[in-house]
């Protein structure tokens, strides 16, 4: 008898396993694992805004970003978090206190629309599309068709895209 339901609960077991990660829809809050976030100051450069952190480096601080995103605008001497991804640029700052959560969603990249500005998935729901935060986001080598996960900031738009672990 035990070998009698193994034998009909293994392939239903293995068929939803094998399907799972297909499926799944990641919405977590968090950090992708290549990122740092670090906190820092602002401060006046050259005419315009930056982030100088512990360690000495100074950010860029695009001061449009912060109204697009409803925040407050960014001044001198204000302290802030600065998320960097893997090539240290800048992809997310906050009032320190005021981090934002990210939204991660993991599909496959039907198109990467650099003109449009947007990304599309297809994800278990269905095609979702994302505008993108800033153009300079790049699919890195990632053909159309590859399960990505796409990094979401609290507006819904796309500062991130890595292939889908």
């Amino acid at each position: 008898m035990r070998i009698h339901l193994s034998r009909r609960c293994f392939p239903l077991l293995m068929a939803v396993l094998i399907t799972m990660p297909c499926v799944v829809e990641a919405a977590t809050e968090g950090q992708h694992e290549g990122h740092k976030s670090m906190t820092g100051v602002v401060i006046k450069k050259d005419n315009a805004l930056a982030v100088k952190t512990p360690d000495g480096a100074t950010y860029q601080v695009n001061e449009n970003a912060s109204r697009r995103h409803e925040h407050e605008p960014f001044k001198a001497g204000d302290e802030v978090t600065v998320i960097l991804d893997e090539n240290n640029t800048v992809i997310d700052l906050h009032h320190k206190g005021e981090e934002g959560k990210h939204t991660f969603v993991t599909g496959k990249l039907v198109h990467m629309g650099q003109m449009e500005q947007h990304v599309k998935l297809k994800t278990a729901d269905g095609e979702k599309v994302f505008p993108l935060a800033k153009q300079e986001i790049k699919t890195k080598g990632i053909d159309e068709g590859t399960r990505v996960t796409v990094e979401l900031n609290e507006a819904g738009a796309v500062i991130d895209l890595h292939r889908a672990k």
